[in-house]
């Protein structure tokens, strides 16, 4: 800081002439107590992002097998199909998966829809811990489904953290040209019926400059009769193609048309 003092200047003839005077104070000595909290951020960061690299790799891992158990049990139950593969052959990380919301298991069926080799992995789920469907809180209450999500790379939102906070990680994940699935609707939607997107994955979208890669997921009640017997249910997958959003639009607006487009893709699925 700088002080000024103003001296009257006797010698000139009239009125006097103030003249500044700056008087420098002697220069300040770093402050040890910043040097230790400079010292320990840079460790937390990179202690942080050590972790975070743990994780992506761990999640890699564990999709990758994942694959040896989700198969098999997936086309023993459903007849399943699937549409619009010869689109992920165009896809280089980052990119944001998202997809409609109708069972519990629609992130198992993202992760078989990638097929057994894939660029794409891991996938890294944005979730929630707070459920409505009772399934899923029954699941919460027994302790499960923390290890389900450590497992295949979840990472939760908070519901009232506001929306820069919830897509930090989001972000981070992006920018080390990661790939997020996400469920825009936010909940589950048994009947089918797609519900209101969130303005999360367009806010994303937008502030990362990262597209968009739809993926529709359709239950019919088509039964196909096994060898067996049995009854399967079909299930239909189909994979859209990867588009960024456009920037002269609202978040909500952008959501709303995003929701309209992966209509479309449900009402293409014959």
């Amino acid at each position: 800081m700088k002080e000024q003092q103003h001296i009257s200047d006797h010698k000139h003839k009239g009125k006097p002439v103030v003249t500044p005077v700056t008087i420098q104070e002697s220069p300040r000595k770093k402050d040890d107590h910043s040097i230790v909290v400079s010292f320990f951020k840079k460790v937390s960061d990179i202690l942080y992002n050590v972790k975070c690299a743990c994780i992506k790799q761990y999640a890699k891992l564990t999709q990758f097998f994942a694959w040896f158990v989700i198969w098999p049990l997936l086309h023993l139950f459903f007849k399943v199909k699937y549409h619009g593969r010869e689109n992920l052959k165009k896809i280089t990380p980052p990119i944001i998966i998202v997809a409609n919301h109708q069972r519990f298991y629609d992130a198992f069926l993202l992760r078989i829809a990638l097929g057994f080799f894939s660029g794409l992995l891991p996938m890294r789920f944005m979730a929630t811990m707070h459920f409505t469907d009772p399934f899923l809180k029954f699941v919460k209450k027994t302790g499960f489904i923390h290890f389900v999500y450590a497992t295949t790379g979840v990472f939760t939102v908070e519901k009232g953290l506001g929306l820069n906070k919830n897509l930090k990680r989001a972000k981070a994940i992006l920018k080390n040209k990661g790939v997020v699935a996400m469920f825009p609707e936010g909940t589950l939607s048994k009947k089918g019926e797609l519900l209101q997107f969130k303005r999360g994955v367009s806010a994303l979208a937008l502030s990362t400059n990262t597209k968009v890669l739809p993926v529709v997921i359709k239950i019919t009640k088509n039964k196909h009769r096994t060898i067996f017997g049995f009854k399967k249910t079909q299930i239909d997958i189909k994979i859209g193609e990867a588009h960024k959003l456009e920037t002269h639009h609202t978040y909500e607006e952008l959501a709303d048309n995003l929701k309209l487009h992966v209509r479309e893709l449900l009402d293409s699925i014959l």
